[in-house]
């Protein structure tokens, strides 16, 4: 059975909702979950999306107000277990999910590499994309539980609307990050979009601040491109795929290699040979990542005040 939130409203009678791939939840009448009668929920305010295969996430989507689960402001992303009661303003929304595995966000994390896809699975080639706040633990430390929910909502609606509007899909968020792919294209190709939608995430990036942040707001990516088995993460078909397989761990390996490094962007070899002008790249070399046996050469994309070549 599908997924539903059960309505609450502030004003008006209860109602229920099924909940496909995602669903929106805001004031005005495009959300799945309108509150019209809310003045103190955003126009839009949360989203509810569904990835490995029957895995449910929440996602503040920078409100004034807050989104709450179980009484706790959401600020990462939060898994959904069935009955667990979603607040916006004074409208609660249960959130029931019969027959359900029990999950949470460490299960979550630890299935990268796998899921319970309910159809069979398909392989494609893709461009991969992991995007991660670099310092958020240090800045969670210092800025207050609601202006840092605002932030990073905020952060995930607009880097969501980038990722969007360069013909990319996001397949999950994990804390503070996101993976992002997409599928093959002619002109322009996959890895060409991937890297427009880096550029762009690094503009956002530049002007987003920490207010009272010991640094300024950054972020870190990693890209990569190689083949992925597709599983549909569930039994409605417009719903999104999930991609897992060694390519993703490697795009993630990959994002574990900018912080080490102290770069910002670094693609591999398969992305970089993609691209019609890849003089933006500096050659930074060979490296075994964790869990490898095959050294990987990767790239780093020109930034100030960064080297030019391998450290």
């Amino acid at each position: 059975m599908q997924a539903k939130l059960q309505v609450l409203p502030e004003k008006g009678e209860p109602f229920e909702v099924e909940i496909g791939n995602t669903a929106t939840i805001g004031r005005t009448h495009d959300n799945t979950v309108c509150l019209r009668f809310s003045p103190r929920v955003s126009r839009q305010h949360a989203i509810i999306r569904c990835h490995n295969a029957d895995q449910y996430q929440v996602i503040d989507l920078g409100s004034l107000n807050g989104t709450y689960v179980n009484d706790k402001r959401v600020i990462m992303p939060v898994v959904l277990q069935s009955g667990d009661r979603v607040t916006i303003a004074d409208n609660e929304l249960v959130f029931i999910q019969p027959d359900a595995l029990p999950c949470s966000s460490e299960t979550l994390e630890a299935t990268i590499a796998g899921t319970r896809a309910t159809s069979a699975p398909s392989i494609a080639e893709v461009a991969l994309l992991v995007c991660d706040i670099r310092g958020f633990s240090a800045a969670a430390e210092i800025i207050p539980g609601s202006e840092l929910a605002q932030l990073l909502g905020a952060w995930f609606r607009d880097a969501g609307n980038i990722i969007n509007d360069n013909q990319g899909v996001i397949d999950k968020f994990i804390g503070d990050g996101l993976l992002a792919y997409w599928t093959k294209q002619n002109d322009p190709s996959e890895c060409e979009l991937a890297l427009r939608a880096t550029k762009s995430l690094l503009t956002l990036a530049g002007i987003t601040t920490w207010v009272g942040a010991p640094q300024n707001f950054r972020i870190v990516i990693s890209l990569h491109y190689g083949r992925v088995t597709c599983g549909n993460i569930g039994l409605v078909p417009q719903r999104d795929a999930t991609v897992i397989g060694d390519t993703v761990n490697t795009v993630f390996r990959l994002e574990i290699l900018t912080k080490e490094m102290g770069r910002t962007v670094i693609a591999s070899e398969g992305f970089v040979s993609r691209l019609t002008e890849s003089t933006a790249f500096d050659d930074l070399g060979e490296y075994t990542l964790r869990g490898k046996l095959k050294p990987v050469r990767v790239f780093g994309l020109h930034q100030p005040g960064e080297a030019t070549s391998s450290p």
